[in-house]
């Protein structure tokens, strides 16, 4: 990516505009001449024609600075990332260079785009919100530190219809962890071979978590550990008890898939007939492949199939593939669990959750 200089760009720039979660680039590649495509809305009845421009969110990456004023620079920097790896994929999955070596340019701009990717859509927001107000349960709903059994008892009573309320994290926390989540991510898909596939005969959909994965251990989730507490020592100094003091270990586990570092292959859809694929470290690939019929239409069904149950809101497709996007979309279920908690606490973390949309910046 290019050298950019974030403490001398304007902080104004691209504050109120609209923002795209998944790339206008990237979505252009699924769009007819109109730049038009075929969405599935969970929000909506029946799917339909839409322009890319039209699937933005103003001020989705705008976030309040020290000064408290309304900052662009992220989706500034994001416009950068975008801007390199566009650059890459034209470059790696053209006619004319086809079967050329990849670049360690071109794939470190791959690398970071699918990285940044993976982690800067809506339901990556939501979780860090969801996750944010279990922080905040867990917190309040522990027992006061040296409280009898009756005082306990009490706080536990006050606190009873507490589950009903919600506590939600500022736009902020999500737009200050981009960097710190993608960073070693990009530097994992560095080590990973990568494969430009492309289809001979089939058709690819996407979505608005278009990074997936697959594994043959993905079936089953891994499990989480049991609630287990370690308490501390009590203690007499000078006469007096010292509080005893309870530790928990507790386990945050995505519901989106495996870890990168566990899985096969990492997946993102790069056109109609297209695939970005990331290989394991142990599995030699060629940096391009053109897959025969049979296969195209194999890999198309497993890669659409896991497109779909990923949709956080949206799925997308060429106006040319409407089959595609025949059925509604399928529901979204709990979006992370919790491992060494009260059975209460992975019930309320197990449910879906009320509402998908997260905080959006100056308004809810």
């Amino acid at each position: 990516m290019d050298e950019w200089d974030p403490e001398n760009a304007d902080p104004s720039q691209q504050v109120g505009a609209r923002h795209h979660t998944v790339p206008a680039f990237y979505l252009r590649k699924f769009a007819n001449s109109q730049n038009q495509l075929w969405v599935r809305d969970r929000r909506s009845p029946a799917p339909g024609l839409r322009k890319e421009s039209d699937l933005a969110i103003r001020d989705f990456y705008t976030f309040q600075n020290i000064h408290g004023e309304p900052d662009g620079r992220m989706e500034q920097a994001l416009q950068k990332i975008e801007g390199s790896a566009a650059s890459a994929l034209r470059r790696v999955a053209s006619s004319v260079t086809w079967g050329r070596p990849i670049t360690p340019e071109d794939k470190t701009d791959l690398c970071i785009f699918v990285a940044f990717q993976h982690v800067r859509g809506l339901r990556q927001r939501r979780e860090i919100e969801l996750m944010s107000d279990f922080y905040v349960r867990v917190m309040r709903l522990n027992d006061p530190v040296g409280a009898g059994r009756r005082e306990a008892a009490a706080y536990r009573d006050m606190l009873r219809d507490f589950r009903t309320l919600e506590v939600t994290s500022h736009p902020n926390e999500h737009v200050s962890l981009l960097g710190k989540l993608a960073e070693p991510l990009s530097d994992h898909l560095l080590q990973r071979p990568l494969t430009v596939m492309q289809l001979t005969d089939a058709a690819l959909l996407t979505c608005d978590e278009p990074v997936v994965t697959f594994d043959d251990g993905e079936a089953t989730p891994d499990p989480v550990i049991p609630q287990a507490r370690r308490r501390t020592r009590s203690r007499r100094r000078q006469g007096q008890r010292a509080i005893r003091q309870t530790r928990n270990l507790i386990q945050v586990q995505s519901t989106r898939n495996r870890g990168w570092a566990r899985v096969d292959e990492i997946v993102i859809p790069v056109g109609r007939r297209t695939l970005l694929v990331f290989s394991h470290p142990a599995v030699p690939r060629p940096s391009h492949l053109w897959m025969p019929p049979e296969e195209s239409q194999e890999a198309a069904k497993e890669v659409n199939e896991r497109m779909l149950a990923q949709a956080y809101f949206m799925a997308f497709a060429h106006p040319d593939d409407r089959h595609l996007l025949a059925d509604p979309l399928p529901e979204v279920g709990p979006l992370y669990r919790l491992g060494g908690v009260h059975p209460e606490q992975a019930r309320v973390a197990g449910a879906a959750p009320s509402h998908l949309r997260p905080e959006l910046f100056g308004r809810r």
